[in-house]
């Protein structure tokens, strides 16, 4: 009996060694797949995903966190890359890209904002509904969770945002229950002063100076309260896309226009992304959203034509008169 009892402790040990190992291997980021994954998605932006990765690696790996795993501001010009580099982030750490909560600050401009985040107090119609932010998270706290244009919030909701970020805590109006951000990333993106910012990044190489100065410039501008530019663990700026960039972006934008219609694309003629670029004349002004509104136009009619005869496979090409044609691939 005593036999039995010590096998049956030694099973106990080994099961407990074995949780603790699948734990640990849990909190482990490989740091070059993520870089790699990341950059497929986001081109441009090296400088960024670099960072990123290892801050993320690092964060991710501490098993207890008394706040979020990373608080990120993301500053550059529309179209750069800031949303779909939250995409990104969602998919390769989260799963999929439906565990992002994406929230429009245009839409939080009054002081109703605050409630439509955190719910409805008690006694109140729709209390039992929970936040916008606050329910979800109590759902499943894995999420990455995305402020766009930050700037448009009405102040009050900042309020929400310290707590959130230093705390890693908010509670829901109405249920009372706690919603836990420390399995969380949490970003703000914002397009404000980006010009200024951006000649800040040309002109200072060091990487704690030039954050410095960003920081004290969004805190003399009065876009963000000291307190709350001392909660980010990084403030990233995003660079304006050009040349050869703007040409990759291009492809892959095709790429995905040909897979929202079932098609795998296996090739582009040069000339058709330059002429999707020449076509894109507002890409400073509107960014990439532009080079994507334009693709869409170009392949859609071609794309759906192709899927409605049976193909799976396409190529795009030019015919001898520069028109563009979009041939179904002989799996043979």
């Amino acid at each position: 009996m005593d036999d039995l009892l010590g096998r049956m402790t030694d099973m106990d040990k080994l099961r407990d060694l074995l949780d603790s190992k699948k734990s640990e291997a849990a909190r482990m980021i490989d740091e070059k797949e993520m870089m790699a994954s990341l950059k497929g998605w986001v081109k441009g932006q090296d400088h960024v995903i670099d960072d990123l990765t290892r801050l993320i690696r690092l964060q991710w790996g501490k098993e207890k966190r008394k706040r979020p795993i990373a608080n990120l501001l993301m500053l550059g010009p529309t179209g750069t890359g800031k949303t779909e580099l939250c995409k990104a982030m969602a998919n390769y750490l989260f799963e999929d890209e439906k565990n992002m909560l994406l929230f429009d600050c245009s839409e939080f401009s009054g002081s109703e904002g605050k409630t439509r985040l955190i719910g409805t107090p008690t006694g109140y119609v729709g209390a039992e509904s929970g936040g916008q932010l606050t329910r979800p998270v109590l759902n499943n706290p894995k999420r990455l969770i995305v402020f766009d244009e930050i700037e448009k919030a009405w102040s009050g909701i900042f309020d929400l945002f310290l707590q959130m970020m230093g705390d890693g805590r908010l509670t829901e109006q109405g249920s009372g229950r706690q919603a836990d951000f420390t399995q969380s990333i949490i970003v703000l993106t914002s397009n404000a002063e980006h010009e200024a910012i951006g000649k800040i990044q040309n002109e200072i190489d060091d990487l704690q100076e030039r954050a410095d100065a960003v920081k004290k410039h969004l805190r003399d501008s009065k876009i963000f309260r000291p307190e709350m530019l001392g909660r980010f663990d990084r403030v990233y700026v995003f660079q304006p896309l050009e040349g050869i960039v703007i040409a990759e972006i291009a492809v892959l934008k095709m790429i995905k226009s040909a897979q929202a219609y079932g098609l795998e694309l296996e090739y582009v003629a040069p000339e058709l992304v330059f002429d999707a670029m020449s076509k894109s004349d507002k890409l400073k002004e509107f960014g990439i959203r532009e080079l994507e509104r334009v693709i869409d136009e170009m392949l859609a009619d071609g794309l759906l034509a192709a899927r409605q005869i049976g193909a799976e496979k396409v190529k795009l090409v030019l015919d001898d008169e520069g028109t563009l044609v979009i041939e179904p691939v002989d799996e043979e």
